[in-house]
């Protein structure tokens, strides 16, 4: 039997070894709809950087966090994601990308994420609420689908326990 809460590390239920550590963060280096693209097209169509992606110059994405509360703890699990969004909030956004206070002046903005993550049903085209955070700091995406076990979570915090199961998962699959 695994004990279901150790901090500094977890029994994994894919190999049934301990791993020290335990992951609170995963993250997307970006959006599905670039990674579906042959790499000979994302060269001609795509622009890529570490934060933003525009395709064939009608497609717009930016790179924000889903936070997730551990209950019973004072850290945070977070999600890193991408979300398609409107050419003029794109555009807003990067006039003010470096500009000091940014967080009160733009914003909220309308998404939906761009990445599946294939811990929870379908989360591709998940509507969210983004909100611009201080310059160094990426957006903060928030589910829009009340129902979705990504909201659900998102509302209530999730366990040590369930960020245990999500390890156990990904840390044995292969990147594509």
């Amino acid at each position: 039997m695994f004990p279901e809460q150790n901090p500094d590390g977890f029994f994994c239920a894919t190999c049934r070894e301990f791993h020290p550590g335990l992951p609170f963060s995963y993250a997307a280096d970006a959006p599905d709809s670039y990674v579906q693209l042959k790499e000979d097209e994302r060269e001609r169509r795509a622009v890529l950087g570490s934060d933003q992606c525009i395709i064939d110059e009608k497609q717009f994405f930016l790179r924000g966090l889903v936070e997730l509360r551990i209950i019973g703890s004072t850290d945070i699990f977070l999600w890193g994601v991408w979300a398609s969004i409107l050419e003029k909030d794109f555009d807003e956004i990067s006039e003010y990308w470096e500009t000091s206070g940014r967080e009160k002046l733009i914003g909220p903005y309308k998404g939906r994420i761009n990445n599946a993550l294939s811990e929870y049903p379908n989360t591709f085209n998940l509507k969210c609420t983004i909100r611009i955070q201080p310059v160094g700091a990426r957006p903060l995406f928030y589910i829009d689908e009340p129902e979705h076990p990504l909201a659900q979570e998102q509302r209530a915090g999730i366990s040590l326990h369930r960020v245990q199961q999500i390890a156990s998962a990904l840390i044995h699959k292969s990147p594509n």
